[in-house]
């Protein structure tokens, strides 16, 4: 139902802006763009959102939860498309407006990641819109490993292709996050079909690069990408030398960043830093990694990503941390978008994208409307 022909109107709730909160405001917009935020509720909104709140859409960066979709246990393969469009209703529930599909370009020794599988799925999402049934933005996040020269091959073309942004990988055994003895054949069961054989090769192959060679390749990816104006993003960056290396040669954004002093040496150098919205939920990383709440709090997190669970954004948003909620809502809606350079969305003004959620807080926040450029993707019964 729309307010004025062409004009719809929500109002009642708590609207929150870049800037303020505003107790019953009301947000009007019209062929697909906010036309006003105002400070005063009306009589006869389109949508009542009374004792609730209104929202930018979020802007996760970085979900892998479209593996989960495609294997949604061991041994077991769900259709591609059928996966890219469950994906897509979990994050228009979850309030994910623009969705970056984190797509690992790398061959493991089981068979939920591998290059062709990788270029399969980009295929898919370039294709998935909203002329093809698509709900939310969804785009592609091309996870680069480096080790691997085939992948550094397959990226390469997927960017001449048309891809989003794109993040440089080094999974080395002994470093990182799979620094020890043990840490492949703990991320990988030797239980199902993954054998010792691969699981040994697939560790000297990682261990064959040259730290030189892997520099190189990170240059040429992230030239190509510049070129196109596609933002460049570090994994997993460990050292201060390491981001020091990621900044000279051009990378936008510290992504997961496994220490503080990189992630606080990424914020001096002006790179954006992301951290997982699930580590903030958690109250802490689930690989040794930085505390993201902590991390917060000490003024060096600027965007928090789903990773892994869509629904850990909004509930980010309302783990109340001492800060106003606009200034968390920053974090998943107006820095994404800007990094990402689409600066169209993920904020609550007149001229924006009219990418909006409402967020009934009882008993638990949860989405009940979802809109996509002016469109209602989604409804909670």
């Amino acid at each position: 139902m729309r307010n004025n022909a062409n004009r719809t109107l929500i109002s009642g709730g708590t609207v929150v802006t870049p800037t303020t909160e505003i107790e019953n405001g009301t947000v009007a917009f019209s062929d697909g763009k906010i036309v006003s935020v105002e400070t005063e509720p009306h009589d006869s909104p389109d949508v009542d959102a009374s004792e609730k709140y209104v929202l930018p859409g979020f802007v996760d960066l970085h979900g892998d939860d479209i593996e989960r979709h495609l294997f949604p246990r061991a041994g077991e393969r769900v259709d591609t498309t059928v996966a890219l469009d469950r994906c897509d209703i979990a994050n228009a529930s979850a309030g994910i407006t623009t969705k970056y599909h984190a797509i690992a370009f790398e061959d493991v020794p089981d068979d939920n990641r591998s290059i062709e599988l990788a270029g399969l799925l980009a295929e898919r999402i370039r294709d998935f819109n909203r002329d093809t049934g698509a709900r939310v933005d969804n785009r592609l996040h091309m996870r680069c490993e480096l080790t691997n020269v085939e992948a550094v091959e397959a990226v390469s073309q997927e960017i001449k292709s048309g891809g989003d942004l794109v993040s440089l990988v080094s999974h080395i055994p002994g470093a990182g996050q799979f620094a020890g003895e043990n840490t492949l054949a703990q991320r990988y069961d030797l239980s199902s079909e993954v054998s010792e054989a691969n699981l040994q090769t697939l560790h000297t192959r990682r261990n064959d690069v040259s730290e030189a060679e892997t520099r190189s390749r990170a240059r040429q990816i992230t030239k190509l990408a510049s070129d196109r104006n596609i933002p460049v993003a570090s994994h997993d960056d460990e050292t201060v030398s390491g981001v020091d290396n990621a900044a000279a040669i051009g990378v936008d954004i510290s992504e997961y960043p496994l220490s503080q002093r990189a992630a606080q040496r990424a914020t001096d150098l002006n790179l954006a830093v992301a951290m997982g919205a699930p580590n903030v939920v958690r109250g802490g990383s689930l690989w040794d990694g930085p505390d993201a709440a902590q991390a917060i709090r000490d003024g060096i997190v600027d965007i928090l990503c789903s990773d892994f669970r869509p629904q850990s954004l909004l509930s980010s948003v309302f783990l109340e941390n001492g800060e106003p909620l606009k200034d968390r809502i920053l974090r998943v809606s107006t820095a994404p978008a800007a990094v990402a350079g689409l600066y169209d969305r993920g904020r609550l003004e007149r001229g924006a994208r009219a990418d909006i959620i409402i967020v009934d807080p009882d008993p638990v926040p949860s989405i009940a409307r979802t809109y996509v450029a002016g469109d209602e993707v989604y409804r909670s019964a």
